[in-house]
């Protein structure tokens, strides 16, 4: 019999320290959306690119976009742009949104207690694919929460990975190749 279906949506996947897939090694993947039928779909949050929206289009320097750090979501879809971020209520989990429109997103660049960013690409999976990955342990699953949302590049995959899974830290201190070491 097959285990009831879980959705991960609104969670974190870290990287298990042994992930050697270029596109997800040490990342943290914000899963916007998760079911059995049509897989999952998330971006990558510790990946920023260093340059805001602005920087990167030069048109639109002035507008309220411009200031909008820019992320590589993933490797899908790498050439497209999409606006997401994210909303804590006084309680509760956070109102995560993707997809956003240009006009929405401008709108909410001025709104300061939501985190809005420019994600290039997007982390996705089929159905099932997600599940099979996290039944290999490629992942460790966990709260997205205010301290979460705190953390930001390099930093980010090491401080959740240590958090959930302390018995780790060794794996995640080692270089890439060991004959470095």
């Amino acid at each position: 019999m097959a285990g009831r279906f879980q959705s991960l949506a609104g969670r974190l996947l870290v990287s298990h320290p042994l992930q050697r897939d270029e596109h997800f090694q040490e990342t943290v993947v914000l899963l916007h959306a998760h079911d059995r039928v049509d897989g999952a779909m998330g971006v990558i949050l510790n990946r920023p690119y260093g340059r805001t929206l602005g920087q990167a289009q030069p048109a639109l320097t002035g507008t309220p976009l411009a200031r909008l750090p820019l992320h590589f979501g993933g490797p899908v879809a790498a050439d497209r742009l999409a606006f997401g971020g994210w909303r804590f209520a006084a309680r509760g989990p956070a109102a995560l949104r993707y997809g956003i429109s240009r006009e929405e997103a401008e709108t909410l660049a001025g709104d300061p207690a939501f985190r809005l960013f420019g994600f290039v690409g997007y982390a996705g999976w089929d159905a099932g694919q997600l599940e099979n990955e996290l039944r290999l342990n490629a992942w460790i699953t966990c709260r997205f929460d205010r301290v979460c949302a705190r953390l930001e590049g390099e930093a980010c995959w090491k401080a959740l990975l240590l958090k959930h899974r302390p018995d780790l830290r060794l794996a995640a201190d080692s270089p890439e190749d060991p004959r470095l070491n």
